[in-house]
């Protein structure tokens, strides 16, 4: 709700409530494509039966990420899925995958930052695949905070796309405009199971976490 008043003095204000719900759907849909339980709202790919998701190292400490993690993530996403895979992570992720390194004889090189350093910044890539921070992963150290996805095996149905309506009678008595958004989405997995590969058995998916290290 908004008064008249409000909108007369602030003449920007109605496309500015327009943006932010239109962006807000963004959010909840990423939400549930990640995080949904698929009831009244998308099946999320965390916790998925079709969804792998990666036993953390013996003795692993918690709240780590480690390169042997990133290797055993990358080994288990379908080999078709790795052209269109991306990273997504929680932020609190990043001072971990910026300490990765891997050991080669008595010293070791990083995993995720250039050979550089510091110098220049990180590149946002593993495996040769983009790195993305998201506000909707788990926090580090729980299962979610890092997912390899290929959002091209997410299905993804809306109708209509968000319909915007405001009316002056709703609150009329009390001087206010009345704005009204709708969004009719859904999504799922394409995927109902991991796939058993032809040759070999550790089972295959498009969408990869890491199990919870506590």
């Amino acid at each position: 709700y908004a008064t008249d008043e409000v909108l007369q003095d602030a003449p920007a204000l109605e496309s500015v409530i327009a943006q932010s719900a239109r962006e807000e759907f963004d959010f909840k849909l990423a939400d549930g494509i990640i995080n949904g339980s698929g009831a009244g709202m998308p099946m999320g790919v965390v916790g998925a039966s079709g969804t792998v998701s990666v036993a953390k190292e013996t003795n692993q400490a918690a709240a780590t990420i480690v390169a042997e993690n990133i290797d055993k993530m990358w080994m288990r996403i379908i080999a078709s899925s790795r052209a269109n895979a991306v990273w997504y992570i929680n932020q609190d992720c990043e001072a971990q995958l910026a300490s990765m390194s891997l050991a080669v004889g008595t010293g070791g090189i990083p995993v995720y930052l250039p050979a550089g350093g510091y110098s220049a910044a990180p590149y946002a890539t593993l495996k040769g695949r983009p790195l993305l921070p998201i506000e909707q992963c788990a926090t580090l150290g729980t299962v979610g905070d890092i997912i390899l996805f290929d959002g091209s095996q997410y299905l993804v149905i809306e109708k209509g796309g968000v319909q915007a309506a405001s009316s002056m009678h709703v609150q009329f008595l009390t001087d206010e405009m009345t704005f009204r958004f709708i969004y009719r989405v859904n999504g799922r997995p394409w995927r109902a199971s991991a796939i058993t590969p032809f040759k070999g058995s550790n089972t295959l998916a498009p969408f990869i976490t890491l199990d919870t290290r506590s």
